[in-house]
């Protein structure tokens, strides 16, 4: 039998796989000239004022109510101030996105979600009483782990072996698919009675609140084309589920079942949020 350390190393070597197969396909200079064309700076700028300003004041409010009750409602505020979701990009290279424009978007957002976190958990930590110097070098710890280090590992083999990147692409994309559908099934079978526990709640109505505006609001931050607007959307509700956890277990003071239902049940109400989303646009397309 797995062990909760093995599927946790499974989880996090997925991920590293799956990132470094975006960046075999991405270039340095490339990325950095992103940020030289104006619409294209436009475009980050508006999907990141969605993820870091526009859905955070929304879960503010949602948790302000009272709607969810304290998990949950800890959960959801981790989830919308943490960075974009490091597989991320690869579902948006899938649904037609430029490898230099998603790959600039991660890592800005990434680096941003950086500098905002001392305000955030700043406010968190008068919240919740957190020491916010641990939560930080946590918050390091992991996005340098599945995103910062396999994303510079991936371009780094592009820039120096182009040939070489071009046919690992592929393999470790599909490597990475795979041993993260094992773990999200044991995660799955492993957590649902807690899960289907967390659905009979309020965090259930609050999770489609915040995951439905939030594909809104960066539908609508995001001037262009469909094709620009759908990554901003997609970013607003896919985040970093490591880095919520880390958040969120911290204001609780543990990383109980019920935060990882909750947490589970935001990332599946999302993923049914996108999917309806993603079905109508590509109908408008037609």
């Amino acid at each position: 039998m797995l062990t909760p350390s093995t599927i946790k190393l499974l989880a996090v070597s997925s991920v590293f796989l799956l990132v470094v197969s975006i960046g075999l396909q991405a270039r340095f200079g490339s990325v950095f000239r992103v940020f030289s064309d104006a619409q294209d700076r436009q475009k980050i700028l508006g999907a990141l004022a969605a993820m870091f300003v526009a859905v955070p004041l929304v879960a503010y409010l949602v948790v302000r109510m009272g709607v969810p009750g304290p998990t949950a409602g800890a959960v959801i505020l981790a989830l919308s101030i943490a960075p974009i979701a490091p597989i991320l990009p690869r579902k948006q290279l899938k649904f037609g996105g430029d490898t230099d424009w998603v790959t600039a978007f991660q890592v800005t957002g990434t680096l941003l979600s950086l500098v905002l976190a001392p305000f955030y958990l700043g406010l968190l930590s008068r919240a919740f009483g957190l020491e916010m110097d641990a939560l930080m070098s946590s918050m390091m710890t992991i996005l340098g782990m599945t995103v910062f280090v396999p994303l510079l590992v991936g371009m780094g083999l592009r820039q120096a072996t182009p040939e070489l990147a071009s046919r690992l692409v592929r393999p470790l994309g599909l490597a990475g698919t795979v041993i993260l559908a094992g773990v999200a099934l044991l995660i799955l079978v492993g957590m649902w009675p807690a899960l289907v526990a967390a659905a009979s709640t309020p965090a259930l109505p609050a999770s489609l609140v915040v995951a439905i505006s939030g594909v809104i609001l960066g539908h609508l931050f995001v001037r262009g084309d469909v094709s620009d607007k759908v990554p901003s959307a997609e970013a607003a509700v896919s985040r970093h589920p490591g880095v919520a956890l880390t958040v969120a277990g911290a204001a609780l003071g543990e990383t109980q079942p019920e935060l990882l239902a909750n947490l589970l049940l935001f990332v599946l109400v999302a993923a049914v949020v996108l999917a309806a989303y993603q079905f109508m646009v590509r109908s408008d397309a037609r």
